[in-house]
């Protein structure tokens, strides 16, 4: 909640304040948006996807935080609190991302940041001393096509030095752990300790079982399956 406030005007007026009042607002709407439409689709209150829908409104009006008003606000954590919920549907059928992070930090700040190019207030923006008036006050493309340049050239940059990145780490040290590590969690074998020792607790309906008795199952199966003999 302090990173828009502090980092978009530096604190230095008391424009900040707003910024402060649009980032709570977008946090509010994304969150209540992502719980309307995942109740709508599963009739049950997520409460995982609603936080994501909070975080997705954040990060969407991180880009405009200086230069939307209010009602704007509302609208672009409202959108951003949808797209993540069909964000995270849709990336689950495809990649692993547990935590809904690609949808919640990459999908709902792309739209951030063509928002802004949408509802930028002209008055805000010569107040800032950068940009133009968004599509919807001026009726001009120009700060929406700044917008999408902007979310190509990251897109771009992003894209090249990760995948970089994890070509060399892949060609060094590797990129997956151990399949022990993975039944483990990496919070036992990096740092010996469980991470979320809640999600272990017994529940009505299932228990967690420790991998070792997991393998030693297995190991008991196949010793007891009959050898296969050949004539």
């Amino acid at each position: 909640m302090g990173f828009n406030p502090g980092s978009t005007l530096q604190a230095l007026n008391l424009h900040f304040a707003d910024v402060v009042i649009v980032t709570n607002l977008a946090a509010a709407s994304g969150a209540l948006a992502a719980m309307t439409v995942i109740y709508l689709r599963q009739r049950s209150l997520d409460v995982g996807m609603i936080g994501n829908g909070a975080i997705a409104g954040l990060a969407a009006i991180t880009a405009p935080s200086g230069f939307v008003q209010p009602w704007a606000a509302l609208i672009v954590g409202a959108v951003a609190g949808v797209i993540v919920v069909f964000g995270v549907l849709l990336v689950d059928r495809y990649l692993d991302d547990p935590v809904g992070a690609l949808s919640a930090h990459g999908l709902a700040c792309v739209w951030g940041l063509l928002s802004c190019g949408l509802f930028a207030d002209p008055v805000l923006a010569r107040f800032d001393g950068v940009g133009r008036g968004g599509l919807f006050y001026t009726g001009n493309f120009a700060q929406l096509g700044a917008q999408a340049v902007a979310v190509l050239a990251i897109f771009a940059t992003v894209f090249c030095l990760s995948f970089g990145c994890f070509w060399a780490i892949k060609k060094t040290v590797g990129l997956r752990v151990s399949a022990r590590h993975e039944l483990d969690g990496l919070d036992i074998s990096e740092h010996g300790m469980w991470g979320y020792p809640e999600s272990f607790m017994p529940v009505p309906g299932g228990a967690y079982i420790h991998p070792d008795a997991i393998a030693g199952a297995t190991r008991q199966r196949a010793a007891a399956a009959p050898s296969e003999t050949t004539i």
